[in-house]
């Protein structure tokens, strides 16, 4: 925090310095980047969501090239994301009593273990289907267990009068990273095969745990390691649902989550890749592009929130952006032509920047630092738990009535569960 501490302030009335560097220094988001653990934690979230942007589509194109079956496409997601269920409570849990950072770093080295057995198993030619979601599962583990502390260590290395710049930082990084990861994933797909792509992947897990080495933790009174008795994990982790549960705005911002997670992520991440390939005539490159539009709108909403001093009624902003995404998704369904899908997945990208930045500021906002990582898991597992159930589903509607279709039947399910929330939750509606 020294650096942030040292620099002087302007004058009331003071010209900032006519450099745009120096400029940029003095912004809040200059001055957030000033501070020296944020910039190391800036760059391990960076190359852990430079996996996190690949992962889902190798691990569904692995599967369809092994299959080629829908369902068993959705199954491997379900894989991925199912162990959110039972391990992100307790990370979360363990995130309020021990070293973030050294979760973060051990859960990091795991993936890479995990993702380099991957590319061997392909590469000499052994792997199945059933290879495929095992690892799929164990790759699940591990980024079960990597939320919770990766979220809760923003508040305790940044002011609380930054904490949404350091969000806002945080997720411009991590789109970026996204566009790379899903862009990167296809094209190494093309160019070396499936098992370059993981092993890309690997080396990605390795650079965010060296990376994190370099963050230094400020401790608050009852954060991870201080002394004294510390209650049973379950009643750690039961006291963290009845915090939400007795906060109506939290509460609420957990429902609009889940919805997000089983309505809206689970089916995309699952049949876009299908319809590109399917209905649009798109090899990896073309399909992995889409997503990476998406990512490119995220970040430029996010830039745009982060020139913002101060937005009002995030909780009613979120609900329309809900409504609005039903639109889009619905639009992302129907199309037929491949540069009408890309403008619609830029849409979803700017909505989903909106999502983004707005729930973690929210929920950061109204959370204490020691309840911190067990609320952060519960936002994890919010939209983690519910995206592998949305996926399963999804893979079945594809199979039932056509993955299009499946998208447009989503779509109309946000539109009415957004007017929903917005009438049933007014304390998420007024939450700011």
């Amino acid at each position: 925090m020294a650096e942030l501490q040292e620099r002087p302030a302007l004058d009331e009335g003071e010209a900032p310095p006519g450099n745009i560097f120096q400029r940029f220094r003095r912004s809040p988001l200059g001055e957030t980047l000033g501070i020296r653990s944020f910039r190391y934690y800036w760059s391990a979230a960076f190359f852990y969501f430079l996996v996190f942007g690949a992962q889902r589509f190798t691990f569904v194109w692995l599967v369809l090239e092994l299959s080629d079956n829908e369902l068993l496409a959705g199954v491997t997601a379900f894989a991925l994301g199912i162990p959110a269920f039972f391990v992100t409570l307790p990370a979360g849990a363990y995130a309020d009593r021990l070293d973030r950072r050294a979760m973060v770093i051990w859960t990091n080295v795991a993936g890479a273990a995990i993702s380099i057995a991957i590319a061997a198993l392909i590469w000499v030619d052994v792997m199945t289907v059933g290879l495929a979601i095992a690892m799929a599962l164990a790759t699940g583990v591990t980024t079960a267990a990597t939320q919770p502390p990766l979220t809760a260590i923003v508040p305790t290395i940044i002011p609380r009068e930054r904490l949404m710049n350091g969000i806002v930082l945080r997720t411009m990084g991590q789109n970026l990273a996204m566009v790379l990861g899903a862009t990167l994933g296809g094209v190494i797909i093309d160019v070396w095969d499936i098992g370059g792509a993981f092993a890309v992947l690997t080396a990605a897990y390795v650079l965010s745990a060296v990376t994190m080495l370099g963050v230094r933790i400020e401790l608050p009174t009852g954060a991870p390691g201080i002394a004294g008795p510390r209650p049973k994990l379950v009643d750690s982790v039961l006291e963290g649902l009845r915090f939400i549960y007795r906060n109506p705005g939290l509460l609420g911002l957990m429902v609009l989550l889940a919805t997000l997670g089983l309505v809206m992520l689970g089916p995309v991440f699952v049949l876009v890749p299908q319809i590109a390939r399917e209905d649009l005539g798109q090899e990896a490159t073309g399909a992995s592009i889409l997503f990476a539009i998406t990512s490119v709108g995220m970040f430029a909403m996010s830039v745009v929130l982060a020139s913002m001093s101060n937005l009002r009624r995030k909780g009613a902003i979120l609900l329309i952006t809900l409504v609005i995404g039903g639109v889009v998704i619905a639009g992302i369904g129907a199309s037929e032509w491949y540069p009408l899908t890309a403008v619609l997945m830029f849409l979803w990208g700017l909505g989903g920047g909106i999502m983004v930045n707005l729930n973690q500021t929210l929920a950061q906002t109204h959370t204490p630092d020691e309840m911190m990582g067990r609320v952060m898991s519960v936002v994890a597992l919010a939209v983690a738990g519910m995206m592998p159930l949305g996926s399963l589903i999804a893979g079945g509607g594809a199979i039932a009535i056509g993955a299009g279709e499946w998208l447009m039947v989503c779509g109309g399910a946000l539109i009415v569960i957004g007017a929903v929330l917005w009438l049933r939750l007014p304390a998420l509606r007024e939450m700011d």
